[in-house]
């Protein structure tokens, strides 16, 4: 588990779904690298995207050749709920 979440290496929406990840217990990579490539989180077997508006198709292929799950949440869904 990798709890270093700062103002500095994260953003807004990053920093309020670490802080719901750490209130319900479940470990997570924050940042992690996966083939060169910087995930925002890992829980398990899922690559969770913190995304602006854009998705990267490249690097979803990626992670589902390496058994990860990818999933897409928007800054506004996170900052709001």
């Amino acid at each position: 588990m990798r709890f270093n979440i700062s103002k500095n290496n994260s953003t807004k929406a990053e920093r309020i779904f670490a802080e719901v990840l750490k209130e319900l217990h479940i470990p997570f990579k924050h940042r992690w690298i996966i083939n060169g490539r910087e995930i925002d989180f890992i829980i398990k077997n899922y690559a969770i995207e913190i995304d602006g508006h854009e998705q990267d198709i490249e690097k979803n292929n990626m992670l589902v050749n390496k058994n990860y799950i990818p999933i897409h949440l928007c800054n506004s869904e996170v900052n709001r709920n």
